[in-house]
This record gives structure tokens, sequence and C-alpha cells, in this order.
């Protein structure tokens, strides 16, 4: 049987989500997009992964940590989904407080092998550093989009708590990518 994903008509500015027409402005399809952008975004930074800009933390390669990323935010989007049409989110594999603390544990590994950040570092540097550093921005921007939505809806505080912690994780990757490239992080000079 083939699929059609467009109908031809036009939708007149709604989406069928469920059983449901919502407009294409509802919060639900604004934090499902910003987490989908991100996701797509780790799909470019591991297309691009080369194998001098591979690394392993935590013996876990680079790749592999950008997949354990994307399959948690499918799992995240699982429970926006379920919460913006009140379903119960039981049926759903959630997010767990392991999954921070993982990505804690990789972040302090990470800044156990950098020297001490003591000024704002510019984003860029290596293609890999600078991929991260804007997986980085959509990963902050996915966060705020879920912390308004949670304001109306019932996110859980472990799901916010990735969330916050994935900015992070992002940011010390991205350090961490520049080092293994053998790119100088540079600071902002003010003037």
């Amino acid at each position: 049987m083939k699929t059609n994903f467009y109908t031809g008509r036009g939708d007149g500015g709604k989406s069928l989500y469920g059983n449901q027409r919502l407009p294409k402005s509802s919060p639900l399809f604004d934090v499902l997009g910003d987490l989908d952008e991100l996701d797509a975004w780790l799909g470019v930074c591991r297309s691009i992964i080369s194998k001098k800009e591979q690394f392993k933390v935590k013996k876990l390669s680079l790749d592999a940590i950008l997949i354990f990323i994307e399959e948690s935010l499918f799992m995240l989007q699982a429970e926006v989904a379920a919460a913006g049409f009140e379903y119960s989110a039981k049926e759903f594999k959630k997010i767990t407080a392991e999954k921070s603390s993982f990505m804690e544990s990789i972040i302090l590994e990470i800044d156990a092998k950098l020297p001490p950040i003591r000024n704002f570092i510019i984003p860029g540097g290596s293609r890999m550093g600078a991929s991260l550093d804007f997986a980085r921005t959509l990963a902050r921007r996915a966060e705020r989009t879920l912390v308004k939505f949670g304001e109306k809806k019932k996110i859980s505080d472990e799901s916010m708590a990735f969330m916050n912690r994935l900015s992070s994780l992002f940011f010390a990757l991205a350090r961490y990518a520049n080092d293994k490239a053998g790119v100088k992080e540079t600071n902002p000079s003010y003037q």
C-alpha cells in the first residue's frame, strides 16, 4: 500500500494529530518541532563524523553517545505528545533520572581531561566542535519551549532535568571535539 504524505488540498493551517485537528501554532507542535529539529541535527552530526573526529568517552564512541541522545529524544517526544492529549504516559518508556546521571558522568569525564574554563568560549573550531555547539543552542531552545509547554501540561521532572543537562553535555562534547582535533579555544576579545 502506498503512503500519501499530502492531500493536494492544503491543510488550512492545521495538522491532524491523533483524531484531532490542531492549529500548527499550537504549543504542542512548537515543542515537538524543536525536539525533532534537534534530533534531525544530531543525525547530521553523526553523518559527518570523520575517523579523525571520532572519540570515546565512558568507553562509548561519539556516534554511540549521539544515538543515545536521539533515542532519548524520541522517548521525550512521546511523553510530550501524551501530555498534549492528556493521555497517560505510563505506556511510553520515559526519560529516567539515570539518563541525566549518565550524561553528567560524561560531562565530568570530559571536564577532567580539559583545562578549566576561565572565560567565555567563542563557538566553532573544528567542524564537529561547531556542529555540537549548534546542537547546544538547539537543545537550549527545545528546553525553553518544553518549560513553557510544561507550564500548562504535566512533563516529568526527569524529562525537564534531562533537557537541562543536554545543553551542558553538548558544550562539553564540543570542547572535547575541538581538543581532540587540536583546535585551540578562542575567547571573545570584547573589542
